[in-house]
């Protein structure tokens, strides 16, 4: 890979960071999932709090107000 990489210009080497980073980090994402802590949920998963519109507990309200809309 590295007599590969040395036969490169500094040009087309530049331009193949970013997918070479890419590919690192989709490699690093499939081991993770390989390994998965197998903890549910995920420590992040409720990390956020949401609005009003965004809770799942309002659906009845939003398709309340959105049935019977007109398609535009």
């Amino acid at each position: 890979m590295h007599a590969l990489i040395d036969t490169l210009s500094d040009s087309a080497a530049a331009d193949l960071l970013p997918e070479l980073r890419l590919l690192k980090l989709q490699s690093e994402a499939r081991v993770e999932r390989a390994h998965g802590s197998g903890s549910w949920p995920p420590s992040w998963f409720g990390a956020v709090a949401g609005s009003r519109p965004d809770l799942s507990e309002h659906i009845d309200d939003i398709l309340r107000a959105e049935f019977g809309r007109d398609a535009k």
